[in-house]
């Protein structure tokens, strides 16, 4: 929270933009199976909705009824679920991407996400004006700040576009946009922005194309990389996607725990401890897991 984004933030810019871009590369509209793919996210969704909103809200149970009808629409009932939205938006898109980009013009689709990032965010922060409610609303749950990511994705995934530049050109270029993130998050700070470390900046979205592309080219060299722990976490990443915010909220009501777990030994505590419940309701649930995204 506060000045500490500036300068800690643009280095953690890509997790988000990451996920998506290996979505993307991961699909082929051949193998399109919206109902499929939508399943699986949605039905986590709802359930993991209702225990936030109870979290959140058990001190007034009155008004939990309307709470959860509010947060479902609108993706708000906690900070992940916003993400969920901006993943269905790109799957159900995928047959109008897959055409984009097999088009003359598949290089505007790059244009896409810094259009809505200097429309709908740049300008209103700069001018002062805040954006109309409704329209807050619906950018809120846009997935065209986050386009660029799948559709790079898709477009290297399915080899519609190819990228030569050398890793060590890569390297140095990913650190001279993190430069250019702390400018603009200080400049966004002084501008009163409260996430000025927003994955949302055209300094970000340049920032985390790059390293998505030092990535793509990672995996597809012959360097081979293997971590246990990593590949542990990423089997139960799912649940601990769902459920880290939840496990953070509680921990925070423990005494004195926010003066020993400071940042970043507070995100290794929440991870462990979301990982350790995710393996054990997967124990416990069994084939009923996949409801809880466990």
């Amino acid at each position: 929270g506060g000045g500490a984004q500036v300068y800690c933030r643009p280095f953690l810019n890509f997790a988000v933009g990451l996920f998506l871009f290996m979505s993307g590369m991961l699909s082929n509209v051949d193998q399109w199976n919206v109902k499929k793919r939508l399943k699986k996210v949605i039905i986590p969704y709802v359930i993991w909705t209702i225990i936030y909103v109870i979290l959140y809200h058990a001190s007034q149970p009155m008004v939990i009824p309307k709470e959860f009808l509010k947060a479902l629409f609108t993706g708000s009932a906690a900070a992940v679920m916003y993400y969920v939205f901006v993943y269905c938006e790109l799957t159900i898109l995928m047959p109008v991407i897959d055409k984009m980009i097999s088009s003359k013009f598949k290089y505007l689709g790059f244009v896409i996400s810094p259009i809505e990032i200097i429309l709908m965010r740049l300008i209103p922060l700069v001018s002062g004006h805040e954006v109309n409610k409704y329209l807050a609303i619906v950018m809120s749950l846009s997935c065209l700040g986050w386009f660029t990511y799948y559709y790079l994705g898709y477009a290297l995934g399915n080899g519609f576009i190819k990228i030569e530049i050398n890793h060590t050109v890569l390297i140095f270029m990913w650190f001279v946009t993190i430069f250019f993130q702390i400018l603009e998050g200080y400049w966004y700070l002084k501008l009163g922005e409260t996430n000025c470390g927003t994955q949302l900046k055209l300094s970000s979205i340049l920032t985390g194309t790059i390293f998505v592309i030092l990535i793509y080219k990672f995996i597809y060299s012959d360097n081979s990389v293997r971590v246990n722990v990593l590949k542990v976490l990423g089997d139960y990443s799912f649940g601990i996607y769902f459920a880290h915010l939840a496990v953070m909220t509680v921990l925070s009501k423990l005494s004195n725990y926010s003066t020993v777990a400071i940042y970043p030994v507070n995100g290794v505590v929440a991870i462990l401890v979301t990982f350790a419940l995710s393996f054990i309701g997967r124990k416990i649930l069994g084939k009923y897991s996949g409801y809880l995204a466990l």
